[in-house]
């Protein structure tokens, strides 16, 4: 269905000028008088038809050149199109406590990060993967149109990965992540790393943005260098329409191994990181998911992977042609017949 829209409506505020054509000068012309205007008295005058030519030719010529300033288009059609894919920044936790084992149901023993690793592959290739195990019990496609980046913290948060397509690349830089164990850099800075992955995703306009966050601890980095805290991020993250998704790959709840070892303070700590984590993701409009095993990982993915489809429709308009060139031109036409019309003033001085 056709429709019409002005590319610079603001010029219609020019419309009151269209009564100038109509305004009467009569009465400055007769300050000046010459002699013997008493021959010219009962000369015949000008039909009414004829001297209103000039002021509609005039109004007309106005008309048309404002009209051309605000660029009247003609829209053909709206369809919608399908838009692919998702913009996904993975924020991981590479600190010291990622390197502790976890037993999965095999019997082999596997790093806190190497799970995350894993799943990470499981979650961008889906089961269709054939050179790579997969974690994954149910049938999963894959978001092989989503735009991913990769940004990695310890103590410091760096970008690994921008932005892109190129799922290859990214996992073949996710390989390489190790944890960091050296004392001093192995602590855990969530707030810095938040805003780097908030930072890139307003690169992308029109996609769904995620930030999906994996980590086991608490934000422990006294002095961040962006001064805020996760929670402050979290409120701008939902601000600017981005969803955060927290994995706690931690202990969870009701560990025996842990409540058998840990001492109060590292009790309350697991339980502030909890807490914390929760009320990050309700904050962001997203949501937190146990990922403390291999089951609970990979369901957490997969709840991730439905609830977050590539998907989506988008109306897209065609403007079919621009008429302020029409517009111009029919501005100079009636401007021609309203300055060598015969009742015209401009004719009455020559």
């Amino acid at each position: 269905m056709a429709s019409w829209f002005l590319h610079n409506p603001v010029f219609l505020i020019l419309l009151p000028v269209l009564v100038i054509p109509w305004l009467n000068f009569s009465k400055n012309a007769r300050a000046l008088t010459f002699p013997g205007c008493s021959l010219f008295q009962n000369a015949p005058l000008p039909k009414t038809k004829t001297k209103r030519v000039s002021e509609i030719s005039l109004t007309l010529c106005l008309f048309f050149l404002i009209l051309g300033l605000a660029q009247p288009s003609k829209i053909i059609k709206n369809s919608s199109v399908k838009i692919e894919g998702l913009a996904v920044e993975f924020v991981l936790d590479i600190s010291g406590s990622m390197a502790e084992s976890l037993t999965l149901e095999s019997g082999q023993a596997i790093s806190r990060l190497s799970l995350a690793k894993e799943n990470i592959r499981s979650f961008l290739q889906g089961n269709n993967s054939k050179d790579h195990p997969n974690s994954f019990k149910q049938n999963y496609e894959g978001r092989a149109g989503d735009f991913i980046g990769l940004v990695a913290f310890a103590s410091r948060a760096q970008l690994f990965v921008p932005l892109t397509l190129d799922h290859s690349a990214f996992l073949s830089v996710l390989d390489k992540l190790e944890p960091k164990k050296v004392p001093g850099s192995s602590e855990t800075n969530i707030s810095d790393a938040l805003v780097l992955a908030i930072d890139k995703l307003q690169s992308i306009p029109d996609q769904r943005k995620l930030i999906l966050l994996l980590t086991d601890g608490e934000q422990n980095v006294v002095a961040p260098f962006s001064g805020l805290n996760p929670i402050d991020l979290a409120t701008l993250a939902a601000k600017l329409n981005i969803a955060i998704y927290t994995l706690d790959v931690g202990y969870p709840t009701g560990d025996k191994l842990f409540e058998d070892t840990a001492s109060s303070e590292e009790k309350e700590k697991r339980r502030q990181a909890q807490q914390g984590l929760r009320q990050l993701a309700q904050i962001a409009n997203g949501l937190a998911l146990d990922a403390s095993d291999e089951k609970n990982m990979a369901e957490a993915f997969q709840k991730i992977g439905q609830w977050e489809q590539q998907s989506r429709l988008s109306l897209y308009s065609k403007p079919s042609q621009n008429f302020y060139p029409w517009c111009f031109f029919a501005c100079l036409l009636f401007c021609g017949l309203g300055i060598f019309s015969p009742a015209s003033r401009w004719q009455r001085i020559a």
